[in-house]
């Protein structure tokens, strides 16, 4: 016993020094001494620099390109309560530039701006409108005066010489994070610019900006969803920030700016000790933290002002509200939880995930494939100081509102009383690890993880290991949870289809500043010079793909090996699909609520969820896919559950009938909202007329009509038509073949393909404006023209056109019609592809703006639109954008065959890339302009606007085409 004993010490010592030594191993990797966790999927490293700026790295080596978030622990909690929306106006501002950055004389530029920021003080104290509007008239001079020392994004045309995507900032309760993808060589430069951008606060173009913001508040009032989720934040929060202000701002704040507020919020909070800079990708840690310290080593640490609130009181009965809006109705539930320090907050996503996970919790299953309500969902949202839960539904036709909110509550209260299945807690678990997976592949999703990590304070060990800690929940603590937390203490949103009177900030009169678009700073000379070393292009090649196998001798298998993950996905498709024929889309929909002769629809469902798997059927417009996916592990046994669903369905004429009704909703729903309308409807209406692919459906009466047996034999026959097959996974190809050829089984002889129905697309050959009427504050419009049919030729030229011309921050439309004259909030313009050779290329182009604004702002797109302005510098910044971002842009493994898929139908089997690459390094500015003047400049344009009738300029907008008003029946023919 002894000697056994001696020798279980010695091993526990042997092991112990083995763990030690590796870890000693790990760290001796590095120079630098980081935080991080074992078995860590993200690869993160941490490291705190001497003045607090934390670094927060995952690596990630499938491209040469870095997600990069800088991170600022503030948001609008913090905003001053008489000066609201100060912290994301504050992050609108950090685009302008520094006293180095886009600045051609600072001495004389800041002598002015200090000016400006006299003059908005005096009239922040003033209440006399009639000098309020003196004051602003100075106020409007000295902008133009100002705006001849700036130069306009500056900032965005440096970090799009880098190859950078996605340049964008976002700003909520407790939070600001600026957000750049960079290629990995760029990393030096791209800290050089952001150092100097953190370093101070310069409050350039300031006026104008404004006028942006208001408009940012003008579109939240015409988002029903925003005032929901406001109307939900001021009740549950009576006392707290949450609550108490939102992230926009008050109206009447906007219109009182205070640039020494501003000043004194960015001296406070932007400092080092309460920030963090966060990468993901292609990172060498040491050489990473090295610059880093380079960059910002110099920044000064400060005390930041602690955060302090009124502890909110107990909600001890519902408490009811209602908004009214042009949206489609729904109900929301709310309930206010502790943040997450709470030692029970960890069980909150858990939670969430037995309620709804899309597939198979209890809300997924109980009410939506029961077809009880329209549309459900449940998600929480963890803060630090409290956190929210909430459910939402959309009701049913002739279902309430109060009755569907009773549906939620239900099974809320199922929660409480322990009636839900044990297999629930384990599946959702391997429902968590698989969307772990699937997420860890994408660098924004790690950069999002860290930054949560930041913000929230926690420490990284537990943000590694709260699946372990999960999977040890109980169904008593689940239970124990819901009562302690789910009573009677939440809030209903009841939001309601009417007419709105929400209040807009109105428009100020902004005199046109001139841009100097041929400048430069000293700064941005200074950084052009610097050297990066470029990197060579890597093209797809879909040789990587097999594609010589076939399924049983005759259905064509192609083949890609997964090599980053547990996870497979596998794809039946067929290249015809709704145009092909109604019934098909129509039977696709009806399959999510069938079972078969072996399971019900929702034991279906379970029984997938349980293994980690999904499903779906899906009909496009020109191709059905039958996928299936989920962990490696289930393969087979997925397979040939998926194939029994295909082969075994069994017609349910009451799911059918409930699945109708829920048609005629959506279909009501679809009327009343104006995205749906604009982007789907008079879009469509626009490019083909009458005939248009969207009511390439069946009529109300049509569908009553559809005999269910037709449809199960829809879904039987799918694979009995030509198809193919697309397996990625784990498997070696003979193992997956082997597997599809045993369980997918089809006829000797495959039937041919439906022919697809022919859509003609219109010939614009005179200016045409559709109108729908619609209750806003704002109007938005799209306009388009169509060029000639695909050619490839075109596609380096598009490329550079959209990069130069309409797209970002730097572009020259956004400059012109949001920078230089404030004409709107979201302003682009690009040059669309076609997906098949037969069709078309369009120019479209957006405006976002105020009704008064509408026709200066439409007048300034035209203008550009048949005047490209010819700046070499932009051009040449632009160009250089383009390469660079071919230079480092690779595609995933599980991409590549999508991308094999589109190139097949353009009739290539190359990347499009080693034609598009060496064509722009050879364009010229004058070849742009060439390729603007023979295919954008006086072209003819359909322009699709939605707004509110009684406030448009209806002769405005028939000075630009021949004016019609579109009925929404007109639109969508029901």
């Amino acid at each position: 016993m002894k000697k056994t004993f001696t020798l279980l010490v010695l091993a526990i010592l042997l092991f112990q020094f083995s763990c030690k030594e590796k870890e000693e191993q790990s760290k001796s990797a590095y120079k630098y001494e980081y935080e991080s966790v074992e078995n860590d999927g993200l690869n993160t490293l941490i490291y705190t620099l001497d003045n607090g700026l934390k670094v927060y790295m995952s690596i990630n080596k499938d491209e040469p390109r870095i997600q990069t978030n800088i991170a600022v622990k503030t948001g609008s909690k913090q905003d001053p309560a008489d000066a609201t929306g100060l912290a994301h106006y504050l992050e609108h501002m950090l685009f302008k530039g520094t006293s180095k950055i886009a600045t051609v004389n600072w001495e004389e530029e800041k002598k002015v701006l200090q000016q400006i920021s006299d003059l908005y003080e005096k009239r922040r104290n003033t209440t006399d409108e009639t000098e309020r509007n003196a004051i602003y008239k100075q106020i409007d001079s000295l902008s133009g005066v100002a705006a001849k020392f700036a130069v306009p994004n500056e900032y965005d045309k440096m970090i799009s010489s880098l190859g950078a995507k996605g340049t964008n900032a976002y700003t909520s309760t407790e939070r600001t994070v600026y957000i750049n993808d960079i290629p990995s060589n760029e990393f030096e430069k791209w800290l050089t610019v952001e150092s100097e951008r953190f370093k101070e606060l310069v409050l350039r173009l300031f006026h104008t900006e404004l006028e942006t913001v208001y408009e940012e508040y003008n579109r939240s009032r015409d988002n029903d969803y925003w005032l929901a989720y406001e109307a939900m934040s001021a009740n549950l929060f009576k006392n707290h920030p949450y609550g108490t202000q939102t992230t926009i701002g008050t109206g009447e704040h906007l219109k009182n700016p205070s640039m020494v507020k501003i000043h004194e919020y960015f001296n406070e909070r932007y400092v080092p000790n309460n920030m963090a800079i966060i990468l993901a990708g292609d990172i060498d840690p040491d050489k990473t933290v090295d610059l880093i310290k380079k960059h910002f080593g110099e920044y000064k640490n400060k005390e930041v002002p602690e955060f302090t609130f009124t502890p909110e009181e107990e909600i001890t009965e519902p408490i009811e509200t209602t908004v009214v809006g042009p949206d489609a109705e729904w109900v929301s539930i709310g309930y206010r939880l502790p943040g997450v320090k709470n030692e029970d907050t960890y069980i909150l996503p858990l939670v969430s995930s037995l309620l709804y996970n899309y597939q198979a919790g209890l809300i997924d299953l109980n009410l939506v494939k029961d077809q009880k309500v329209l549309n459900a969902n449940a998600y929480d949202d963890v803060s630090y100081d409290y956190s929210t839960f909430q459910l939402s539904a959309n009701p049913r036709d002739g279902q309430t509102l109060e009755e569907a909110r009773d549906l939620l509550l239900s099974q809320i209260e199922k929660l409480k009383t322990g009636d839900f299945e044990d297999w629930m807690l384990p599946a959702a678990i391997k429902n968590f690890k698989l969307q772990d997976q699937q997420r860890n592949l994408y660098n924004n999703y790690r950069a999002y993880k860290m930054t949560n990590a930041f913000i929230l304070e926690q420490n990284w060990a537990d943000v590694v290991k709260e699946n372990d800690k999960m999977s040890k929940v109980t169904k008593q603590q689940i239970v124990d949870f819901a009562n302690k937390y789910f009573k009677n203490n939440y809030v209903v949103v009841y939001k309601k289809h009417g007419e709105t009177n929400n209040p807009k900030v109105e428009k100020p009169e902004i005199t046109k500043v001139d841009l100097n678009r041929d400048t430069a700073s000293v700064f941005a000379q200074e950084f052009e010079k610097m050297d990066a070393t470029r990197l060579e292009p890597i093209f797809d090649d879909y040789a990587k793909i097999n594609q010589s196998e076939k399924i049983n001798g005759k259905i064509p298998f192609y083949f890609m090996k997964n090599t980053k993950n547990e996870i497979f996905s596998l794809n039946y498709i067929l290249d015809m699909g709704s145009y092909s024929d109604k019934e098909i889309a129509l039977a696709v929909q009806y399959l999510e609520y069938l079972g078969t002769d072996k399971y019900s629809a929702n034991e279906l469902q379970v029984e997938l969820f349980k293994k980690g798997l999904s499903y779906s059927v899906y009909a496009a417009d020109e191709r059905v896919y039958v996928s299936l996916s989920g962990l490696e592990e289930s393969f087979e046994e997925g397979v040939e559950l998926f194939e029994h669903i295909l082969a075994n369905v069994q017609p349910n004429q009451e799911a059918y009938d409930n699945m109708v009704q829920g048609i005629y909703k959506e279909r009501q729903d679809n009327k009343l909202s104006k995205y749906y309308i604009l982007y789907r409807g008079m879009f469509n209406y626009g490019r083909y007329g009458e005939e248009s692919p969207i009511k390439h459906i069946f009529s109300n009466e049509e569908l009553k009509k559809i005999d269910v047996n037709n449809l199960v034999a829809k879904i039987k026959e799918l694979t009995s038509y030509e198809h193919y097959v697309y397996y990625y996974g784990k498997k070696e190809l003979a193992e997956a073949k082997t597997i599809l050829e045993k369980h997918h089984k089809t006829p000797e002889t495959l039937k041919p393909l439906i022919a697809a129905k022919e859509f003609p697309e219109l010939d614009i050959n005179k200016n045409q404006v559709f109108f729908v009427d619609y209750d806003m504050v704002q109007t938005e419009m799209l306009l388009f023209t169509k060029q000639k049919p695909y050619t490839e030729g075109d596609l380096p030229m598009i490329n550079l056109f959209n990069e130069y011309f309409g797209s970002g921050l730097s572009s020259i439309v956004f400059q012109e019609i949001r920078e230089a004259k404030a004409l709107a909030y979201s302003a682009y313009s690009f040059v669309t592809t076609p997906n098949k050779p037969d069709r078309s290329h369009y120019v479209q182009a957006y405006i976002g703006t105020q009704v008064d604004k509408q026709k200066e702002a439409t007048k300034a797109m035209l203008e550009l639109m048949n005047n490209m302005p010819e700046v070499n510098d932009q051009y040449e910044g632009a160009k250089l954008a383009a390469l660079k971002k071919i230079e480092t842009s690779r595609t995933k493994e599980s991409s590549l065959f999508w991308k094999f898929l589109s190139a097949k139908e353009l009739g290539r089997d190359y990347d499009i890339n080693t034609k598009v690459y060496p064509a722009i390094k050879e364009m010229q500015l004058s070849d742009l302009k060439t390729y603007f003047d023979n295919n954008i400049k006086g072209k003819n344009y359909a322009f699709l606007v939605i707004g509110n009738k009684k406030l448009v300029d209806k002769k405005a907008l028939s000075e630009q085409g021949e004016y019609k008003e579109l009925t929404l029946e007109e639109i969508f023919g029901y």
